[in-house]
């Protein structure tokens, strides 16, 4: 099981909103193609849909549609384990953070990562698939690995594409 952020879900559900750096959302697309065959399971952590339905309320049909339709997807609610495992990882972050790194905006950023790394903590998931680092400080010390969008495959490319006709 893969759990996945909100970028991950962003460029699956709703690519023209963002930048897509180095065709991003093409390996997300291709990569759901991908585990639908081997039928893993991937965790949408009950923030990461709130943070993606928070820039697209007027779309909302449309997210839990899409959610819905692929199979392989599941929402893991906001339990009482994950909110602990969640506040130790914000305190461990805090700890290892001096006050004068920390960028404005920081607590709310803080508090939705930390929630998305104790989802996949608790729940045993192998790997979480973002394309933010910042994620990466509350997997320290676990055995769930960070996996960036950038690193995922792109789809094959349609041999008939590489032809070129010259006059």
């Amino acid at each position: 099981m893969i759990v996945v952020d909100t970028n991950f879900l962003v460029l699956l559900i709703d690519p023209d909103s963002t930048q897509n750096n180095n065709r991003e959302a093409e390996r997300v697309r291709y990569f759901i193609e991908v585990l639908a065959k081997t039928r893993e399971e991937v965790m949408i952590p009950a923030p990461s849909l709130a943070e993606l339905v928070a820039g697209r309320a007027e779309r909302v049909e449309e997210i839990v549609e899409a959610v819905r339709t692929l199979k392989i997807f599941s929402v893991q609610a906001f339990d009482p384990v994950i909110a602990i495992e969640t506040g130790e990882r914000i305190a461990a972050a805090i700890a290892k953070t001096p006050e004068n790194q920390r960028l404005s905006g920081w607590k709310v950023a803080m508090k939705y990562d930390a929630m998305i790394a104790a989802t996949a903590i608790v729940r045993g998931a192998r790997a979480v698939y973002t394309t933010d680092g910042g994620l990466s400080k509350y997997l320290d010390g676990t055995s769930v690995k960070i996996c960036f969008v950038d690193d995922l495959p792109l789809p094959p490319e349609d041999p008939q594409g590489r032809l070129f006709h010259s006059e």
